[in-house]
């Protein structure tokens, strides 16, 4: 039986996928038995039905006193605008320039 196949690079991948996908499966597997356990802090739909035909208990509000703050909270200092002072200097004026072109003539072509 010839192994080099799985030294080679597809068969370290193919070969680690797979262990990948048992380790998964295994994990998968065990975790799923944890949550088949039943839960008794769940209260069902029809236990809340019968609470609610009892009868209703009326619950008054606290009173609620008005809160005064720790810190005391000094006024703000009127501030002024400030403008911002831009200053225009003249630009010199640019001068157009023209590129010095030389047209060859060219010798025309014998068919």
């Amino acid at each position: 039986m010839n192994l080099e196949w799985f030294f080679q690079l597809p068969g370290l991948f193919i070969t680690g996928g797979v262990v990948l996908i048992l380790i998964a499966a295994v994990v998968f597997l065990l975790g799923g038995k944890n949550d088949s356990k039943p839960k008794e802090n769940i209260v069902s739909d029809s236990n809340i039905d019968t609470v609610n035909e009892v009868g209703e208990v009326a619950v008054e509000p606290a009173p609620v006193e008005p809160v005064t703050p720790a810190v005391a909270v000094e006024p703000v200092a009127q501030v002024e605008p400030v403008t911002p002072a831009v200053t225009v200097e003249p630009v010199a004026p640019v001068e157009p320039v023209t590129p010095a072109v030389t047209v060859e003539p060219v010798a025309p072509v014998e068919p």
